[in-house]
């Protein structure tokens, strides 16, 4: 099924920033095919409080810079601090803890988040364990048994350690962390910049504004299943599609700038899935085998979406290299009843 494109709604606003979600509860597409996604603004010295997800998921930098640390699962595990900027996608999977942390002088910034859910407590959100404040998950643990379990002496310095963080998921910091170092050999195999991306060519390539990022790019997607799709559209380009996954790969895709309209055709015919209009901050769901089509508004638009394959299989329906491309050019005649010129025409269509 598709539903609306829907804004995200505010879970935490403060003067560090804001977090908004969207939920399966309230967009039952984004339950029913497992997806996840949420949205980030750090202000300057604004502090994503360390946590970790139920979902694998990645995140894609609209605008800003940010310092992120990442601590992978395991004992010993060696914490990896990147600095992210604009462009930039870095993937984390399930139970990994992190944290964001903006020391820009002016410039708040932006990260949209999508995951996989299907493994989640609640499929459609992706759920957040805080390590400290009074979302924390140390915090209505008793303080004696936290004390003993963390070598401390007394409940009250147990309590003391877990319980003083008033924030909750984000803070502002007083002052600049001089000891927070990012290290540009930390991004191996979790970040990359989509500037180093090459377009796809099964959308069309350059032309048609895609790129898709895959474990061949950034090696930590080949484990958590999924591909990041970047997709930019000028206003003249006017329509982008009809294209289809079909290799039943469902995708969230968020708008990231511009509007537009857009069309989602599954099986059956005269009917649509979606037929509406799609604004930046909005969130819509392409369904398994569904076949999507855009309509650019005068401004452009910008699309980041997660595709729930390692390696999709993204063609057009039309033109050079597309699906009717593909067949014999007799049998797109019979098939569709029109002349042989009409068909030479969307076979060729750039």
């Amino acid at each position: 099924m598709a539903a609306l494109p829907k804004a995200g709604k505010p879970l935490v606003e403060n003067d560090a920033g804001s977090y908004l979600a969207w939920s399966g509860k309230n967009q039952p597409a984004l339950a029913g095919e497992k997806l996840g996604c949420g949205l980030l603004v750090l202000k300057p010295l604004g502090f994503a409080l360390p946590h970790y997800a139920d979902s694998g998921k990645f995140g894609y930098v609209l605008g800003g810079s940010a310092v992120v640390g990442v601590l992978p699962v395991g004992l010993d595990a060696r914490e990896r601090v990147v600095r992210l900027e604009a462009g930039d996608v870095i993937a984390m999977r399930a139970g990994e803890v992190t944290w964001w942390y903006n020391d820009a002088d002016g410039e708040d910034v932006t990260i949209v988040f999508m995951g996989d859910t299907a493994r989640a407590a609640s499929p459609g959100d992706i759920s957040y364990f805080v390590l400290a404040g009074p979302m924390g998950v140390l915090g209505g643990l008793d303080a004696g048994l936290l004390a003993t379990a963390s070598g401390l002496t007394l409940p009250e310095q147990a309590a003391t350690a877990f319980r003083s963080q008033p924030a909750v998921l984000l803070t502002r910091l007083s002052r600049k962390l001089q000891d927070v170092r990012p290290r540009e050999h930390d991004r191996q195999g979790i970040v990359v910049n989509a500037a180093r991306v090459p377009a796809d060519s099964s959308t069309g390539g350059a032309a048609a504004g895609t790129k898709i990022v895959t474990a061949a790019h950034l090696p930590v997607l080949g484990q958590l299943g999924f591909s990041v799709g970047l997709t930019r559209l000028d206003a003249g380009a006017a329509v982008r599609g009809p294209w289809v996954l079909r290799d039943a790969a469902a995708q969230a895709v968020y708008v990231a700038r511009g509007s537009g309209r857009v069309q989602v055709a599954g099986a059956g015919g005269a009917s649509t899935l979606l037929d509406a209009e799609a604004a930046a901050g909005s969130l819509l769901v392409v369904p398994r085998y569904a076949l999507a089509l855009v309509g650019v508004d005068a401004g452009g638009m910008e699309l980041v979406s997660l595709i729930k394959s390692p390696r999709p299989a993204m063609e057009q329906f039309t033109g050079k290299g597309s699906v009717i491309g593909g067949l014999t050019a007799e049998i797109v005649q019979a098939a569709l009843n029109v002349s042989p010129e009409l068909v030479e025409q969307l076979r060729m269509t750039k």
